[in-house]
């Protein structure tokens, strides 16, 4: 790996994932989770209640009366959009650099959400297993150029401002520029977060063909994301629909599955605004 000693040593030094968004997360997975235990261990986390609280109060779900209560906030918005909540907070919550002139973080917040969310439906569409791992790996796979933002944000806007200059993807600018990727930094960042392999594998291999249908369902959720200009994440290459349609045939994605994936991601989607307000 050629991630300079200096890095990795502050890598080391980021804060892991908070234990209550872990043990939230691994709880919705099981089938044996109620809602009165996830609503407890929500209601442990201040933080974290205010936000569901927030989102079941927003307009996208204009509530009558109002919701002040997590359990009954939760019957609402489902385990689905909690966990998503719990970890999208978490993760960026982790960060604490508020982004620089060439790398804004609202638009790479969507960018990442929006390929956490498309992978998980695409993985419920797929009847692949566990969706909920697919959205979390859509989440962070880019949670290197966060580590870039944090340690070495000059390195960063070198990266950028080269990527628009030529038209090129974010990687392509970084290993013309030499030093560790995005790639590199963000699979360290997964080791010592200690996510499960299957995570680490998207994030290693998201813009690599891997004989691997998980690692292939985030190499294309995070092309169609790009080709949709859906948030930013310093992507500036024009000429990402081939490889979007090669990853989709070998997802086995069909036309018409496409179709009415598009349309409920589409609806879905809306509530990105409510659960990213605040970070």
């Amino acid at each position: 790996m050629s991630t300079h000693s200096p890095w990795i040593e502050k890598i080391q030094s980021l804060p892991v994932l908070p234990q209550i968004a872990m043990r939230v997360t691994e709880r919705m997975q099981s089938p044996t989770a109620t809602l009165g235990e996830i609503s407890d261990l929500i209601k442990s986390d201040v933080g974290l209640s205010a936000k569901v609280l927030r989102l079941a109060n927003s307009s996208y779900y204009s509530i009558p009366g109002g919701v002040s209560d997590v359990s009954k906030a939760l019957q609402y918005l489902g385990f689905t959009t909690i966990a998503q909540i719990v970890l999208t907070s978490s993760v960026f919550g982790s960060f604490k650099t508020q982004g620089i002139r060439e790398f804004s973080l609202a638009p790479f917040w969507l960018h990442s959400f929006a390929v956490g969310q498309l992978a998980e439906m695409t993985a419920r569409t797929l009847q692949m297993e566990s969706p909920s791992d697919a959205f979390i790996g859509g989440l962070i796979h880019d949670v290197g150029k966060l580590i870039l933002l944090e340690i070495a944000p000059e390195h960063l806007s070198r990266i950028v401002r080269l990527a628009r200059e030529k038209k090129l993807s974010f990687l392509a600018a970084e290993k013309e520029l030499g030093d560790s990727t995005h790639v590199e930094l963000g699979l360290e960042l997964a080791r010592h977060w200690k996510l499960p392999p299957g995570i680490q594998n998207a994030i290693a291999h998201h813009h690599s063909v891997k004989n691997d249908r998980a690692c292939t369902l985030i190499q294309w959720a995070n092309l169609r994301v790009n080709f949709r200009n859906l948030g930013n994440s310093g992507n500036f290459d024009p000429t990402i629909e081939a490889a979007m349609n090669e990853t989709q045939t070998r997802l086995g994605l069909s036309t018409g599955a496409l179709e009415a994936l598009e349309i409920h991601f589409q609806k879905e989607f809306e509530k990105a605004g409510a659960i990213l307000s605040g970070h």
